[in-house]
């Protein structure tokens, strides 16, 4: 389970997530890895979330997720 993970861990998935959204293939299971890794910690990914919500980037434009995963990464911070 994801939230099992060391820091290294959810890093490398983090980053492999980040790869693969910014190379354009299976973003949709590169955002639900982002989503994991934030939920179980993870601040980067949480900001990188709310980053592609609040522009649009490969999803769907949302504001109220922006803001949660806004909030999220703060309570990890």
């Amino acid at each position: 389970m994801i939230q099992q993970l060391s820091q290294h861990d959810l890093d490398h998935v983090y980053t492999t997530a980040v790869h693969t959204i910014q190379s354009q293939m299976n973003f949709k299971d590169a955002v639900t890895d982002l989503e994991n890794v934030a939920r179980a910690g993870h601040g980067k990914s949480a900001l990188f979330l709310a980053e592609l919500y609040i522009q649009g980037f490969r999803v769907e434009r949302d504001s109220y997720k922006a803001q949660y995963w806004q909030k999220m990464a703060t309570m990890v911070a």
